[in-house]
């Protein structure tokens, strides 16, 4: 991969999870252990998971981005111009790491990386892995560690890989964590409850929108252990769904509650069109079913929603 040389800030994408975390702190350690000049960023508010992951390794929140204009920057855990800093086009992009769809123009060449993994933590993590020069320190592990679990839903996700895997037990032999499994249980614990919570909270909380021509869908998501919390705010969460699809102009709107112990979703959703049941070949009631097996949003839902715009 190649290295950008110059001071910049390093970003993920909004509405931030622990991966577009973790690896903007760990990758700017590492680009800094290189000789550059790097500020790890971010464009929203962290949640109870990724609060809980900084304090366990003792790092401090990356700073928030009020503005890109003016900065260069590196884009990790995204690629989408909607999920980029608004003002991106008045900054001077150097570099994307990512592991999602490419959905990416611009008018210079850039260094960009992207590789179909769990977890873009993995990718940073094979810097520190193959490089010997940059110390991989117990903190770095963990948080490294820490992030694939997040985002591959402690292995249980589709997105996973064998390669995933294969790092995380390195990882986490370097963050002296035995108990792979039950570590990402604690970790994904701290995000599942959805107490104290506003209704908007809940949906726009992990949340990412995509363009497909001139039509914009939109999609959150929950990780919970069990799905009575949502069941109790069912009607609630439809209602809000409803009012933001309208406010924002969506022709989709999708929340997904994935229940990470038994491995499935309940998919409540607004939409202007027959979109959902076109998709996934099943029949709806009042707008919601369930997705046995269906865990990721990246891999599962947007790439048959995709299908579906551009049929």
């Amino acid at each position: 991969m190649q290295k950008p040389t110059k001071e910049f800030c390093v970003v993920g994408h909004k509405k931030p999870d622990s991966d577009s975390i973790c690896s903007a702190i760990a990758y700017t350690y590492y680009l800094n252990k290189k000789g550059n000049k790097a500020t790890a960023c971010r464009t929203g508010e962290i949640n109870k998971e990724t609060e809980f992951i900084l304090d366990r390794f003792n790092f401090e929140k990356p700073e928030l981005l009020k503005s890109a204009k003016g900065k260069n920057l590196i884009l990790v855990d995204h690629n989408e111009k909607k999920q980029a800093p608004d003002d991106v086009d008045q900054a001077t992009l150097v570099q994307i790491i990512d592991h999602h769809k490419v959905n990416f123009s611009h008018d210079k060449p850039i260094s960009f990386y992207i590789e179909p993994i769990g977890a873009t933590s993995s990718i940073v993590a094979k810097q520190f892995l193959k490089d010997p020069k940059v110390e991989l320190t117990k903190e770095i592990a963990g948080l490294l560690l820490s992030a694939i679990l997040s985002d591959t839903v402690i292995f249980r996700s589709p997105t996973t890989t064998r390669e995933d895997i294969i790092i995380a037990k390195t990882l986490a032999q370097e963050a002296d964590i035995e108990k792979i499994e039950d570590f990402g249980i604690e970790i994904k614990k701290k995000k599942s409850s959805l107490k104290g919570l506003k209704i908007k909270d809940i949906i726009l909380g992990d949340f990412k929108e995509y363009d497909f021509d001139k039509k914009t869908i939109g999609c959150g998501q929950v990780e919970v252990v069990d799905l009575k919390e949502v069941n109790e705010k069912e009607e609630g969460i439809k209602k809000e769904l409803e009012k933001i699809a309208k406010k924002r102009d969506y022709e989709l709107l999708v929340f997904l509650a994935t229940d990470i112990i038994k491995k499935g979703s309940k998919v409540l959703f607004w939409e202007k069109d027959n979109y959902m049941e076109k998709t996934f070949s099943k029949k709806p009631k009042d707008n919601s079913f369930y997705l046995e097996g269906v865990m990721s949003r990246k891999k599962q839902i947007i790439p048959p929603l995709t299908k579906t715009f551009k049929e």
